[in-house]
């Protein structure tokens, strides 16, 4: 019964979205956003002491920063429904780009691509941008929603733009497929999570659980890896920023080999978030499992 709620609110919501000018939409979904940032306490409580330890925000500066992220999160989300109805010249218009060389050295490779980004801005637009815009032939790993109604809706909004969405319980040879054909592969990396192996790697100082599965194809595929992300600007166009691609090392030690690449990868992130800070979802608790050393040391 729950899952039925949050679905007919979000249809309805996804409804009036769709129908408002974009301007009125965002504006709704800014106020939904500052809504939930007075009402979600436990939420709000994870982003503010997580975004202290991280960035060293304090007192009211760090209130407005977590105001914002809400808000921000809200923004993001009525565009993504939104999205779909966006012609090709729309899309290309409100998105401006820095470092597309660095994507396309790396494109023009044939080894495919994997995109390391985060939640990050709107992130959905990246691969909408590039396959139904820029016409690379793109595929994202995504994780499905709780509620299979909403993941038709998200699945079938990549398909719209040509994405080829790849679950994450999907086998690794569809993966390795993907990049084999040259295509462009998203991936999120920033998140804990159990369902997936990985290694506790720094993470602005804080050793964080990150999933080692990308980088393990990348070292099997020679794949390189191009970190980026998306940000809203204060008009509501985006900004994309992409970096040069990785330097990795692949040697003899399969272990060190991805717990070096690891620590990279999140380097790439931590730069990325720090562009613009509130536009990260700090709400997630990204140093929630911890070392086994420091659960020894707790117990």
């Amino acid at each position: 019964m729950k899952n039925d709620i949050i679905y007919y609110i979000s249809i309805a919501l996804i409804h009036i979205f769709n129908i408002l000018p974009r301007k009125l939409a965002i504006m709704l979904g800014g106020f939904i956003g500052e809504v939930l940032y007075l009402s979600l306490f436990k939420d709000r409580d994870i982003a503010q002491s997580q975004m202290e330890f991280a960035l060293g925000l304090k007192g009211d500066n760090l209130k407005a920063h977590v105001r914002a992220c809400f808000e921000m999160m809200a923004k993001n989300l009525v565009d993504v429904v939104r999205m779909k109805n966006w012609s090709k010249e729309y899309l290309g218009s409100i998105v401006e780009v820095e470092g597309l060389e660095n994507f396309d050295s790396a494109y023009n490779q044939g080894k495919g691509v994997i995109a390391l980004t985060g939640h990050i801005g709107n992130f959905e637009l990246i691969a909408a941008w590039f396959s139904y815009y820029k016409g690379y032939r793109c595929s994202v790993i995504g994780r499905k929603v709780y509620d299979e109604r909403l993941d038709g809706m998200l699945v079938a909004q990549r398909k719209h733009f040509n994405i080829q969405n790849i679950s994450t319980d999907s086998s690794v040879k569809t993966i390795i497929k993907a990049l084999h054909d040259g295509r462009a592969l998203g991936v999120l990396l920033d998140q804990d999570s159990h369902k997936v192996s990985g290694y506790f790697v720094d993470f602005f100082g804080k050793k964080a659980l990150t999933a080692a599965g990308p980088m393990y194809i990348a070292r099997k595929s020679g794949t390189p890896v191009v970190p980026m992300a998306i940000y809203r600007k204060p008009d509501d166009s985006y900004f994309m920023k992409i970096l040069p691609a990785l330097e990795l090392e692949w040697t003899d030690d399969k272990e060190q080999d991805i717990i070096n690449a690891l620590i990279k990868c999140n380097k790439a992130l931590e730069e990325l978030i720090k562009h613009d800070p509130i536009q990260w979802v700090w709400i997630h608790k990204r140093w929630r499992t911890r070392p086994p050393e420091e659960e020894e040391m707790s117990a």
